[in-house]
């Protein structure tokens, strides 16, 4: 099963990873990429629908479903894209991006990727303390 999806009524369907829970679920999106409404700071939260919960320690295991609920931004540790589409912002201007490889470490979690930056003005303490935006996109090798 393909983990993201994009469906013809503007949803985008993706895994949803908090410190304890993983939620694969459906976010409306309209015309704009999730990253963008991620970004989004006009809202706190995610609406979401066909929403299946499961547990970190057993992520395979389904131990709720429901229509809709909300998540706030603040509590996802990670979402699982691996089509980079939904994770480059339509609304930003990007000039020439390096593909950095990165190792991240999130609870219960390890991450191998390539992180898409301008390597002349890589600064890892920035972007992890101070850096705008709140969601950063990393490829999967």
């Amino acid at each position: 099963m393909s983990t993201v999806r994009r469906i013809s009524s503007g949803r985008v369907t993706a895994d949803f990873f908090t410190s304890s829970y993983r939620f694969s679920a459906s976010i409306v999106v309209y015309k704009r990429r999730l990253i963008d409404v991620l970004s989004d700071r006009m809202t706190d939260y995610l609406d979401m629908v066909d929403i299946y919960v499961s547990r970190i320690n057993n992520p395979g295991s389904i131990v709720a479903t429901y229509q809709k609920g909300s998540l706030v931004k603040n509590e996802i540790t990670f979402i699982l894209l691996p089509d980079e589409v939904e994770g480059t912002s339509k609304e930003r201007f990007y000039t020439m991006r390096d593909n950095i490889p990165v190792f991240i470490s999130v609870p219960s979690f390890e991450i191998h990727g390539l992180l898409q930056w301008g390597a002349s003005d890589l600064d890892i303490k920035k972007i992890l303390s101070i850096e705008t935006q709140n969601f950063l996109s990393e490829i999967s090798q």
